[in-house]
């Protein structure tokens, strides 16, 4: 004992000075579930002292019992003994299970069938020296990586080269209770129990290691030596009468072109700039739901789906997966990025490179096909956007489907684990980009991403722009959902490009959920919630005090009929979430003797309509609600949910609502108990009945209803020019839609903001699209369309919902824009 003491204090003195590490997760104790209050015990994978010192500096910084190593000659197990599962590898052998851990489980699995109200807790802890998988066939690997039988000179280097960038990672308590339930003896149920925590242990390591990194020429080799490409090749030597060898030299410029060059040493070097990056720009990034990543990362092929905001968003996440214990992804980027010196460096960190369009080229697809393949039976983790590209308005754009269909695919070829695809929300307080997106909404061009680009963000880095907020969504197993969609999809099992008849709708159909997905894992802040009320004023300024109290009603409205179990509600007041607003530069105060005015200048303004779009789905449903007291004192609930579920399709469509109708009903219907119960609305039987117009609840419902009217104005443009056209012939789809974006433009720079939305093509696309989808319009055969009559109960829903102001306003505009149109025919 004396000795192993000693050997624990020399060993104590290079670690106290070479290594610092970090806890995942940073709150486990409450993550976890840990009961403080109960026993707790700790299961390490080997013994070694380093890792035992490392723990116990762990357990003081938690609060935890502190870890001890179980005398020879004691038989009682203490709170915060500590377990080995095998023993001390010498050279690089050993691994045995240890005999004595072994009947101490058996004798802990005895205790707790005795004491029913006693939850012994046995945490497994990993300790990771580092997190480089290292690369196949390198001796360098057997000196600097980690493995899980180091030896005390691999441990020496260990020390020195990622003493400071090692990582306890503490996992979610074994459950004895639920092992001492069944039938088995003592001895088979502890070495099952050994066996599974073996696994857990393996599998959480290459959860966070990854794979071994295979050399990029390797990589290459295989790609253009595999049967799909060779296929490819042969067919494309044959349509162009091309020698295969030249047609072979071109898939492995592709390769090049597209392949990743992942490097340990740039993830370190990306990591160590980024955390100073974030630190100087950001008051934080607020992680949600990682713990469920970590479980699913260790038993699937992981895909990572998250809503594209920003730029930034290619480094942030893949920088917050590595901080919570995660091997980083590898990451699809635009073509459009790989020049110098960015390139280079996010190839280095994984990122692998796609043409925004594949135009028909089938040995390039053949290719990218394969890669995609590759990747994920290797069990790489990979991200890709959904959108394609970055969202100009803060809505979520309509997916592009190409990259999620060969991920389908390779599941259908057949993997070696089951694939989790995993949403991601990320919300922004302030973005890089606002004013660019702007610009380029009111037509001007995009600017080609380029090194010079890249300089002038100098000036812009000199400036706060809030907290980050990353809230992963619930994950699509895409095993499962295939078994429950399509159960006959194992006939395709083994087929290389399988492309049944349901591939493109059942893809179309599981992007759509996912995007709704993401929208359900929404991040409520000051910034999103400020911009949504300011918005909603005619001369975006409002009393201090009646912002608080719009404010508390929103909150109140997303706790008591919350959109989604995973949206996400501040803990500020509404007091601290206006200061917090105005500290980001959105909102400025003004000094008035009838107490004070909060207002912003319109160049910000229209830039908050960005942030007012991130969440425009959480709040729609009680602003349709409440708009429909602008023109009438009451209305009975059977007709108002009824007008609702008739805007339904264009809201789903368009903002990416993911109820089915029963599931809407049911929302507005608790909708309208909230409003009740705040004394927004009354009931009298079955009318609902608007607050008095004296009352301070009338004038937040005002408030709340014009939240929904800059969408029900874009819906009440179509259908007026289509009401105006009406008898005069048919109209040509992007006729339609062209003027109804003209229209929008007008009446936004003569009426009102002039905001991202009338200048966005795809939101009068959309609503054309559902129209036709309801029979509301009729397409001919040259193109053009018909007018159905229902139409008609539509429009006049429409502009019922709508103030007085609003509704003579856009006729207005529709008939001078009649009259121009036919004048200029």
């Amino acid at each position: 004992m004396f000795l192993n003491q000693l050997y624990q204090k020399l060993v104590s003195l290079p670690l106290k000075f070479l290594v610092s590490s970090k806890i995942i997760p940073d709150n486990p104790i409450d993550e976890l579930a840990i009961d403080t209050q109960s026993p707790i015990y700790y299961v390490l994978q080997r013994r070694s002292t380093s890792s035992f010192l490392m723990l116990q500096q762990a357990a003081k910084k938690l609060n935890l019992p502190t870890p001890q190593i179980m005398p020879r000659n004691t038989e009682k197990i203490e709170n915060g003994t500590v377990f080995f599962l095998q023993s001390k590898a010498m050279f690089g052998l050993g691994g045995k299970p240890v005999k004595k851990y072994q009947q101490l489980l058996e004798k802990l699995i005895h205790e707790q069938q005795h004491q029913h109200d006693v939850n012994h807790q046995l945490i497994p802890v990993s300790i990771y020296w580092g997190r480089n998988p290292g690369k196949e066939k390198s001796l360098l690997r057997l000196l600097f990586t980690d493995t899980e039988s180091a030896t005390v000179l691999r441990k020496f280097f260990l020390f020195l080269f990622q003493g400071r960038n090692s990582f306890v990672r503490i996992a979610k308590p074994v459950n004895l209770q639920t092992l001492t339930n069944n039938t088995n003896s003592n001895q088979s149920t502890a070495t099952k129990l050994t066996r599974t925590l073996r696994v857990h242990f393996q599998r959480y390591r290459r959860a966070a290691m990854g794979p071994l990194l295979t050399e990029r020429r390797h990589v290459i080799s295989s790609i253009v030596n595999s049967d799909i490409v060779k296929n490819a090749i042969e067919r494309e030597a044959r349509a162009k009468n091309t020698p295969a060898t030249k047609v072979k030299l071109r898939a492995e410029k592709y390769a090049k072109e597209i392949a990743s060059d992942y490097s340990y040493k740039m993830i370190r070097i990306s990591e160590s700039l980024l955390t100073h990056f974030w630190n100087k720009i950001y008051d934080g990034v607020e992680v949600h739901n990682a713990e469920m990543v970590r479980q699913l990362a260790a038993t699937h092929e992981v895909i990572y789906l998250p809503c594209h905001r920003s730029h930034i968003d290619y480094l942030l996440l893949s920088y917050t997966l590595y901080h919570e214990g995660l091997v980083p992804p590898h990451i699809a980027a635009g073509i459009n990025l790989n020049f110098w010196p960015i390139g280079p460096i996010l190839r280095r960190c994984g990122a692998f490179f796609l043409r925004r369009s594949f135009g028909g080229n089938k040995l390039y697809t053949a290719v990218f096909n394969e890669y995609i393949f590759q990747l994920m039976d290797r069990n790489t983790p990979i991200k890709f956007f959904p959108e394609g590209g970055r969202s100009r308005t803060g809505r979520l754009l309509h997916p592009k489907t190409g990259l999620l269909a060969m991920s389908v695919q390779a599941c259908l070829r057949g993997l070696r684990k089951p694939v989790a695809i995993i949403p991601v929300y990320i919300g922004y307080e302030r973005i890089f980009e606002g004013k660019s997106y702007l610009r380029e909404l009111r037509g001007g061009e995009k600017q080609k991403e380029s090194f010079g680009q890249l300089l002038s963000i100098r000036k812009t880095i000199k400036k706060s722009f809030g907290k980050v907020y990353l809230n992963f969504a619930t994950p699509v197993i895409l095993n499962e959902y295939l078994d429950e969609k399509r159960p006959d999809w194992h006939k395709h099992k083994g087929e290389v490009n399988a492309k049944p008849g349901w591939l493109t709708p059942e893809v179309t159909c599981l992007a759509n959920e996912l995007l709704e997905r993401i929208n359900a894992s929404a991040t409520l802040c000051s910034v999103n919630l400020v911009a949504l009320i300011l918005l909603s004023t005619e001369r975006i300024a409002i009393d201090k005090k009646e912002l608080e109290n719009q404010l508390e009603l929103l909150l109140f409205l997303g706790n008591k009929a919350r959109y989604s179990k995973q949206t996400l509600l501040p803990k500020e007041s509404p007091a601290q979430l206006i200061n917090r607003a105005q500290k980001a530069g959105i909102i400025y105060p003004v000094k008035n003797p009838m107490g004070e005015i909060v207002s912003t200048d319109e160049k910000t303004a229209i830039l908050l309509t960005y942030y007012r779009n991130n969440i425009l789905h959480l709040f729609i449903t009680p602003a349709l609600i409440a708009s429909h007291f602008l023109n009438q004192q009451t209305i009975h609930q059977k007709h108002l949910v009824e007008n609702l579920q008739l805007l339904y399709p264009f809201l789903k469509k368009e903002l990416f609502l993911h109820w089915n109708d029963l599931g809407f009903k049911a929302h507005i219907e608790q909708h309208i108990e909230a409003m009740i119960d705040c004394g927004l609305l009354l009931r009298q039987d079955e009318q609902i009945i608007k607050a008095n117009n004296n009352q301070t609840e009338f004038t937040k419902l005002l408030n709340l209803a014009e939240i929904a009217s800059p969408t029900l104005l874009r819906y009440g443009i179509i259908l007026t020019l289509l009401s105006t056209h009406a008898g005069k012939g048919n109209i040509q789809r992007q006729v339609l839609e062209s003027r109804s974006q003209q229209l929008a433009q007008r009446i936004a720079g003569l009426y009102s903001l002039n905001a991202p939305e009338a200048f966005d093509k795809s939101l009068f696309r959309n609503m054309v699209s559902v129209l036709k989808d309801n029979d509301l319009i009729q397409v001919e055969d040259n193109n053009s369309f018909s007018v159905s009559g229902d139409l008609n109960q539509l429009h006049h829903l429409i502009l019922n919902n709508i103030n007085i102001h609003a509704r003579q306003m856009l006729q207005k505009t529709a008939n001078w824009a009649d009259q121009f149109w036919e004048s200029n025919h």
